[in-house]
């Protein structure tokens, strides 16, 4: 009997323990690195993320799928160009090539892509998506084509609508680089000229300190361009990387991603009529 008994209590004891293990490991999802809890914070989109206690750059960041990454990894991944403070001017680029040359010999009057060129790898690290999308040697941020950084405006980084109305601003104002007539187009197919082609444009952002606004330099914050080519498909270069042919057709219901973080970019897209020589 006394066996029995010992045996019983051993069990219940081994039992009891392993529910109080499970209780401790399950309320929340928990930081692997710092076992802090994770928390949601808001992003340029209406979906929420989540992030470890603040560290700065050491802060960790989950996203949708589960996957981790530090606030450091992340911003050395995008396509900004962060001026050293709000007052700091920016140098328009003197633009002299073009990057990838498209065939002028036989071109239509009009077709469903304007005068979207085949895709072209660009592998140059001094161009992000923004030059990239528009046949430029730049590393540029949208409205810095006036020598003034807007990064720092309000809402740049939560509303693609802002960032999409300065590159409009930059090639109309820019005789020297571009052919003005730029435009915001209504969608993905509306109609665009035999010297227009469309790009694409979202904005990302995570409030990484969790205090609900942007900060320039402390949160994770990026834009990004997409460029149809003339097969109606889409290509992107992300930042230094090269360029990707990601043969994608609709921007709208694609993941755009910062490196291997899924859907970092998820503000709305804008469409944009571009025209460039």
């Amino acid at each position: 009997m006394k066996k029995i008994l010992r045996a019983a209590f051993t069990f219940t004891l081994i039992l009891n323990l392993s529910i109080a293990a499970v209780a401790m490991a399950s309320p929340e999802t928990t930081d692997q690195h710092t076992t802090e809890k994770f928390i949601e914070v808001q992003t340029s989109g209406t979906n929420k993320v989540k992030v470890g206690k603040f560290q700065g750059d050491n802060t960790i960041v989950m996203d949708e799928e589960g996957n981790q990454f530090t606030v450091g990894e992340l911003k050395a991944q995008t396509n900004l160009v962060l001026p050293e403070n709000p007052n700091s001017n920016v140098t328009p680029p003197n633009i002299k090539i073009q990057l990838a040359p498209h065939n002028d010999i036989v071109k239509p009057f009009a077709s469903a892509y304007g005068n979207a060129w085949p895709y072209s790898a660009v592998t140059s690290t001094k161009v992000n998506c923004y030059g990239y999308s528009v046949k430029a040697p730049f590393f540029w941020n949208p409205g810095d084509g006036d020598g003034v950084s807007n990064v720092y405006d309000k809402n740049f980084f939560t509303d693609s609508s802002v960032g999409a109305a300065l590159v409009v601003k930059d090639g109309n104002t820019n005789g020297l680089y571009f052919k003005p007539g730029w435009k915001i187009l209504s969608s993905r197919t509306a109609a665009v000229t035999a010297d227009e082609h469309r790009i694409a444009y979202r904005v990302g952002w995570i409030d990484a300190n969790n205090n609900g606004k942007v900060d320039v330099g402390i949160d994770v914050v990026d834009f990004h361009f997409m460029l149809q080519n003339s097969t109606g498909n889409w290509s992107e270069k992300h930042g230094q990387q090269p360029s990707i042919n990601t043969n994608i057709s609709n921007p709208s219901t694609f993941s755009w991603d910062l490196g291997t973080y899924k859907n970092f970019y998820n503000s709305t897209t804008a469409y944009i009529a571009a025209k460039v020589y």
